[in-house]
Parts: C-alpha cells; structure tokens; sequence
C-alpha cells in the first residue's frame, strides 16, 4: 500500500506492472531527479525490468539488493 505523500511502503511487493505504473506517475509529477524508493520485487530482473521503462534509469540510476527471497530497489529519476 503507497504512503499518503505517494511513496510506496517499506514492506509492499511490487509486480513489474504496478512499479512502471507508480515510476511514470511520479515522474509526471516531478521536474528535478531525485533518488527514490521504488519498492520490493520478486527478484532482479523484475526490478531492472521496471528501471527500463519510461523515464529509463541510466548506468548508476539503479540500487538494489537481494533481502531473502525480496530485491528491495531505489531508483534516480
């Protein structure tokens, strides 16, 4: 469930879909880049998979790392 500033909460699993739909909503919204958290994944294909998408994070735009079986991800946009 997001936040009620439009952040996504610490403990929320992410499908690729919803990820690229929150990325393109904020970033409609937003003119400067700023690191942002960008939720749970299943693992890190699905994270990079939403880091591809409009507006595409460049090389060092992504974070992410591997917490049991969740890909926790930030992303620079």
């Amino acid at each position: 469930m997001e936040k009620q500033n439009g952040e996504i909460a610490v403990d929320r699993v992410l499908s690729v879909e919803e990820g690229v739909e929150v990325k393109r909503r904020i970033a409609g919204k937003k003119a400067l880049k700023q690191w942002r958290w960008m939720g749970n994944y299943g693992d890190p294909t699905q994270a990079a998979a939403v880091a591809n998408q409009d507006p595409p994070c460049l090389a060092g735009e992504v974070m992410f790392t591997i917490n049991g079986n969740l890909t926790p991800a930030w992303m620079f946009y």
